[in-house]
């Protein structure tokens, strides 16, 4: 929820700071202008003008302020048509030809995103890690203590404590797999001129030096209106969040049956002082069950008619953020609640 990532309170449970700032205006505008400067570099190299160098450190190293973009995006759709004519003026006429020749705000944007896209998975991976490695740690320090399963919300047969963690921590393996091979597939370039095919003499040696520049693939093609690159994404932060909402929606259960199953810390009531809330597990079921609708967006805004989609783009942009906040926010909390258990069946941890 990028629009809560500063709210006062709000952000305690539902915010992801680091990822939020990911998608800071600030660091947006970075990875725009490592992306112009990666493609004059690439200009550069194709056509043998070592002038494009300084002209790329110039767009790197450009003192633009975010909101000096927000009246052409208001007008254009998109915060590139104003950046160039930004980064023209400020380099000057005599060099500002080799500034976002034969690229397209799309190219921008798309490459930008991926590059967050990197970021984002790379902080997640690591999330994984300590999950599975707090839930292993978890599952040691029960014993041998006995629990109620419980099957369509009614007590069914006994089992150990130990079955009930290790099916929370059961799909971390393959979602830490899958993963890693969604990071390496996603990791590549757009770039497809106007619209989307290429049109250069050039193209090959171009694309190559374009993606090695950011250090990433090229994929021999533009993905304008194939998004399966974020639709991978998506899918698999909806199994992260169905995960961290399970763990939630299990623990919820657990707290409703009473202390013979599980005792947390925190979640006070200003009307009733002995209850004991179980917050943490209340706002990973919220968490997940957002995320499921975010899903829905970004499947709808996969579909892109003709060669390029403004609203469908824009669907995107609004929803991409979000399910990664909101996804990261939900491994933050998972960790948390963990943290927050007293009492598991008959151990105290």
């Amino acid at each position: 929820m990028i629009g809560l990532g500063n709210h006062p309170w709000m952000n305690g449970l539902f915010g992801d700071d680091e990822t939020t700032q990911i998608f800071a205006p600030e660091a947006e505008l970075k990875r725009f202008l490592q992306v112009e400067a990666a493609w004059t570099r690439a200009l550069g190299q194709v056509h043998d003008a070592p002038q494009a160098d300084g002209v790329a450190k110039a767009i790197q190293t450009a003192n633009i302020n975010p909101c000096d973009l927000n009246d052409g995006f208001a007008t254009d759709g998109v915060p590139v048509p104003v950046l160039v004519k930004l980064l023209k003026s400020k380099i000057g006429p005599e060099l500002g030809d080799w500034i976002h020749s034969g690229l397209t705000s799309q190219d921008v944007m798309d490459t930008a995103l991926v590059l967050a896209l990197k970021d984002v998975l790379s902080v997640f991976s690591k999330r994984l890690k300590t999950l599975d490695r707090k839930l292993g740690t978890l599952q040691s320090s029960v014993g041998s203590a006995q629990i109620m399963a419980y099957t369509r919300m009614q007590p069914a047969l006994q089992t150990s404590a130990v079955e009930v963690v290790r099916r929370w921590r059961q799909p971390l393996p393959r979602l830490m797999d899958d993963l890693q091979k969604v990071a390496e597939t996603s990791a590549i370039i757009q770039w497809g001129g106007p619209i989307g095919i290429r049109d250069h003499p050039k193209a090959d040696q171009l694309a190559t030096a374009f993606a090695k520049q950011l250090g990433l693939q090229d994929p021999g093609q533009a993905w304008h209106t194939d998004r399966a690159v974020i639709t991978d994404i998506a899918q698999l932060m909806a199994r992260i969040t169905t995960l961290t909402g399970k763990i939630g929606e299990d623990v919820a259960l657990m707290a409703v049956i009473g202390p013979q199953q599980i005792t947390l810390s925190g979640g006070g009531s200003s009307a009733m002082p002995h209850k004991n809330n179980p917050v943490k597990a209340e706002a990973l079921i919220a968490l997940s069950d957002f995320a499921a609708t975010l899903l829905t967006n970004l499947t709808r805004s996969a579909r892109h008619e003709g060669f390029r989609s403004g609203q469908a783009w824009m669907l995107e942009g609004l929803t991409l953020p979000n399910l990664c906040v909101t996804t990261g926010a939900g491994l933050i909390q998972t960790s948390s609640l963990l943290a927050s258990i007293k009492r598991l069946a008959s151990n105290h941890l």
